[in-house]
């Protein structure tokens, strides 16, 4: 009869308690990490204001001149300006958070931070950090691709959708799709580099490769980006009042961007063992 282990019968079996065994078992690490993550990213959160502040009217032209439009019920513009400034608060997160605008060179430390917690490798959050920024070339390329490409899909959905007719909502809502695929590649790419030596042009290829090929689970990512990147933040800066605020910028100072990039890290890592080839050897 074998001899009962105890240690094997109670790890963790499925991918499922696997993510949320190591997540919880470093949630101090991924708490420093999305409070890191903003504390190094400002210059990023200032380029994004830039982008919202530009795009918010471009997709919602009524927002064009804030100053015009008067609130039929309270009769002035107090409320409409006050809206202008949420929807661009709202635009600045999902830029960052998603990655689409962000510090490309941390952001490789902090793809390590989640690769070594994927691994459940013991090292401390700093020490991940290290070690994952120490790619910051590619990092800084990638970091500009997102900048360039980013603007042009968001310039793309305010022209179509703006048509307000059935041809512009298609085309309007498959620069949607892209840029979700978008938000999807360049978190794996940033995941495959910290992963693997593979030059930034096959990277970018594997990514994209990764992203069609697993096209059905890889919308059900998009789903929980939409979620927590989209709807959540939507509904509590558009509430307007200072308990849902205080429980924005908690959540999102802390708990949820750190969380759902770890999630999409923790995908990625899943992938890139199984089709990547020249995996990192540390």
């Amino acid at each position: 009869m074998p001899e009962f282990d105890p240690e094997v019968s109670n790890k963790p079996k499925g991918p499922v308690a696997r993510f949320f065994n190591a997540g919880w078992s470093n949630l101090v690490r991924l708490m420093a990490s999305n409070a890191f993550f903003i504390l190094f990213n400002i210059p990023a959160i200032i380029l994004a204001g830039v982008i919202a502040v530009y795009f918010v009217p471009w997709i919602a032209p009524h927002f064009i001149d804030v100053h015009s439009y008067i609130d039929p019920v309270t009769g002035n513009d107090d409320g409409v300006i006050q809206l202008y400034f949420f929807l661009v608060f709202f635009l600045i997160t999902f830029l960052l958070s998603s990655t689409l605008v962000c510090i490309g060179p941390f952001q490789t430390g902090f793809a390590q931070v989640y690769k070594d917690i994927n691994n459940n490798n013991s090292v401390s959050f700093f020490s991940s950090f290290k070690t994952g920024i120490q790619n910051w070339k590619k990092g800084l390329v990638s970091m500009l691709i997102g900048i360039v490409l980013t603007p042009v899909l968001l310039l793309a959905i305010g022209f179509y959708l703006n048509f307000q007719n059935g041809i512009g909502t298609i085309i309007g809502s498959v620069f949607i799709v892209l840029l979700f695929a978008l938000i999807l590649v360049q978190n794996f790419v940033y995941t495959i580099i910290v992963s693997t030596d593979l030059k930034l042009s096959k990277i970018y290829k594997n990514a994209i490769l990764l992203v069609l090929i697993r096209f059905v689970p890889c919308l059900g990512i998009s789903l929980v980006v939409i979620i927590f990147y989209v709807i959540i933040p939507f509904i509590l800066l558009m509430s307007a009042s200072y308990l849902t605020l205080g429980i924005f910028m908690f959540l999102y100072s802390f708990f949820v961007i750190a969380w759902v990039q770890y999630f999409i890290s923790f995908y990625a890592g899943r992938l890139i063992e199984k089709y990547v080839a020249q995996i990192k050897e540390e």
